[in-house]
């Protein structure tokens, strides 16, 4: 009883103490699928982070399903689907446009990165969060369980300092937790380019 009144205690003085906690309990992630990605910053360490927002999903660029099976026969091998097969993020099409010429893909670059959401269940298919390439970006998507997952990626910060930024989701409540990273020291040092991208042959990235 007593370390319940506690606990309630620490919650109304600092109510984002449960939201920190939600991203150290995803450490072992950055030392297993998201490794590469940490190893991108020098003096990269998840204590530094602090939450900044809680984002709502936009919702407001609604796909059409008819769609769905030409769009995953072109980018089925990039887009990251959840553990039960029901539901992908996608951070890729909205950047990079697909061509199939022969046996590669020709693509045609954009800037600005619309991440999309998709339940094939209930027939969602819907922008979660947009960024703007020249100074903030989503390096990559992990799915941690049926329901939620980790965007990693970038903010500029000074100029071209990119600096982490860390998103939590879950697609239950549709919220998306920023955290940010505290010291200006974190920096990536080399641009991360994902492994997923070697699934396919694509020629001008």
């Amino acid at each position: 009883m007593k370390l319940l009144i506690l606990f309630s205690i620490i919650l109304f003085v600092n109510p984002t103490f449960g939201q920190t906690n939600r991203l150290m309990q995803n450490k072992f992630h950055f030392a297993g699928e998201l490794k590469r990605w940490k190893l991108s910053f020098e003096n990269f360490n998840l204590k530094d982070f602090s939450i900044t927002d809680t984002l709502k999903f936009e919702n407001n660029d609604k796909q059409d399903f008819k769609n769905l099976k030409q769009f995953t026969d072109l980018y089925k091998p990039i887009i990251t689907y959840s553990p039960d097969s029901l539901q992908f993020i996608d951070i890729y099409s909205s950047q990079i446009n697909l061509e199939k010429l022969g046996n590669h893909f020709k693509a045609t670059t954009d800037l600005d990165q619309t991440i999309y959401l998709c339940n094939k269940e209930t027939k969602y298919w819907n922008r979660i969060i947009f960024r703007t390439g020249t100074s903030s970006w989503i390096d990559e998507i992990i799915w941690t369980s049926k329901t939620d997952f980790l965007l990693v990626g970038i903010n500029k910060i000074n100029g071209d300092k990119r600096i982490p930024v860390i998103f939590v989701g879950n697609t239950i409540n549709q919220t998306l937790l920023e955290y940010e990273m505290k010291l200006e020291t974190c920096i990536q040092t080399e641009i991360y380019k994902s492994k997923k991208l070697n699934k396919m042959k694509i020629i001008g990235l």
